[in-house]
């Protein structure tokens, strides 16, 4: 019996209903419609699926996207990079081993307004150029030895000025707050902060 009938999709949509309890759910609806050999509808069959969880996570990720949007374009306007760098593992305490491993320190996410130090977000996710690259010759075993010690004693966060390199070779302070991010058992996993233009406060 069941060979003598045609099946073919003929409704597919999403829409809301309400629950007995006055909940309301998202659903999608898939309607089959049955015919005889004659090609006359006999009968409707389908399924309802509840995609309320999807449609909540769909509906997160676009906010989420959105607020990311809106802040990337706060930040870009601003004088303040944002950075985003893993760590780059066990932090030595020979100095010398441990500026030369901050030299090398690639960045995961820097914002498009580092374009004010004359580099490229490119040139920094390429790895054309690493972060403790342009930090100045005289001030990058200070900077290193100064975040492993707030790495070391547990500390959540590393504040230092210094000076760094921009790309026509010019000399720039800047005022570097970057938060230290840890795993359930105190791990370093990331440091993520801004780095701020503070040359001017610096001839004053």
């Amino acid at each position: 019996m069941t060979g003598a009938f045609k099946k073919e999709v003929s409704f597919n949509s999403e829409y809301r209903i309400f629950t007995k309890a006055g909940d309301m759910l998202w659903v999608n609806e898939r309607t089959f419609i049955q015919r005889d050999i004659e090609g006359k509808v006999a009968c409707f069959q389908g399924i309802v699926l509840d995609i309320t969880h999807r449609k909540k996570t769909e509906k997160a990720l676009r906010k989420s996207l959105k607020t990311q949007e809106m802040l990337e374009s706060i930040i870009n306007k601003s004088p303040a990079v944002a950075f985003l760098r893993n760590n780059i593992g066990r932090i030595p305490t020979n100095l010398e081993k441990l500026s030369a491993n901050l030299e090398n320190w690639p960045v995961d996410y820097i914002s498009e307004n580092v374009t004010q130090f004359g580099y490229s977000v490119e040139d920094f996710l390429s790895g054309k150029v690493h972060y403790g690259n342009i930090i100045h010759r005289e001030d990058i075993q200070a900077v290193a030895e100064s975040l492993a010690r707030s790495v070391r004693e547990g500390y959540d966060s590393f504040e230092m000025e210094y000076r760094i390199i921009t790309g026509d070779g010019s000399i720039y302070w800047v005022e570097d707050r970057t938060l230290i991010q840890r795993d359930s058992k105190g791990k370093v996993t990331h440091f993520q902060g801004i780095v701020i233009d503070v040359t001017e406060r610096k001839k004053g």
